[in-house]
């Protein structure tokens, strides 16, 4: 993993495989930091490496007040304007794409719901009802739910509130070991990167709760076709799930192996949340 900063503005790239194409998100907060970039973008290299993509995941972030965001943005566009690797960006949370000069994507929270709901619907086949976190800001998800006939629980609280599925994301690691204890579900089912982290990936797989990966579950915005997402994350899912660590663990060594084909060294590290 390398850290890169820019040179004309308080900004840095986490690049996790050097000498290769790549893609990610790019960040804007007072305090980006690199530790939280670094996760990321192992998480985006294991989502092109179950796709079978020869890429490496990047994470950018640009540290800036919201009185000089502005300013701030229009430097780093200027900047990585002059670069010669092959990035493909786009925005993260505090930009838009309309803002880093990057045609908008309309269609990226349809068709992360389309990948989320595929995992879903594969590990549980008999799946009726679910519970989503952030309820209000996932109206894709609720649409895409409903579209397969399984019941959307509107709840205060919903890692207590029995249902089959639980979808969440709306930050890393808010599945942590506590909340692992007290959820009622039969599935949780990321829908932005790294909200499980490591130990509650235990306490689900001692809890005989599916967790799934992350990196498979949000693919679909890489894919970026609705028919075909289906099919890929239905495949990857059924063949991680036969691993006897769980679907997480599954997923990550057969990433792993995509990886091992075409680089020298396996990345130090799996896409987890601490």
């Amino acid at each position: 993993m390398r850290i890169q900063k820019l040179n004309t503005i308080d900004a840095f790239f986490a690049i996790d495989l050097d000498g290769v194409p790549g893609r990610g998100i790019v960040r804007l907060a007072p305090r980006i930091l690199q530790g939280g970039a670094k996760d990321l973008a192992r998480s985006i290299t294991y989502t092109l490496a179950s796709l079978g993509q020869q890429e490496t995941g990047i994470s950018a972030g640009i540290n800036s007040i919201p009185e000089e965001r502005d300013k701030a943005i229009t430097a780093f566009v200027q900047e990585i304007s002059d670069w010669d690797e092959k990035f493909f960006l786009s925005a993260g949370k505090g930009l838009t794409n309309e803002e880093l000069g990057i045609e908008a994507d309309s269609n990226k929270k349809k068709l992360i719901a389309t990948s989320a709901v595929t995992a879903a619907i594969t590990a549980v086949p008999k799946a009726s009802t679910a519970v989503i976190e952030n309820f209000d800001q996932n109206e894709d998800l609720i649409e895409q739910l409903k579209s397969k006939k399984i019941e959307v629980i509107a709840c205060a609280d919903p890692f207590t509130t029995e249902a089959d599925l639980l979808f969440c994301g709306s930050k890393v690691g808010i599945l942590d070991h506590n909340v692992a204890e007290n959820i009622a579900v039969s599935a949780v089912i990321p829908i932005a990167p790294l909200p499980i982290t490591a130990r509650a990936i235990a306490h689900c797989q001692r809890r005989k709760i599916i967790a799934l990966p992350d990196f498979v579950t949000t693919a679909g915005s890489v894919i970026n076709n609705f028919a075909e997402s289906e099919v890929l994350i239905k495949n990857i899912i059924e063949e991680s799930l036969k691993h006897e660590d769980g679907p997480i663990i599954g997923a990550c060594i057969r990433a792993e192996k995509f990886l091992d084909s075409w680089q020298t060294n396996l990345p130090f590290g799996r896409p987890m949340a601490s």
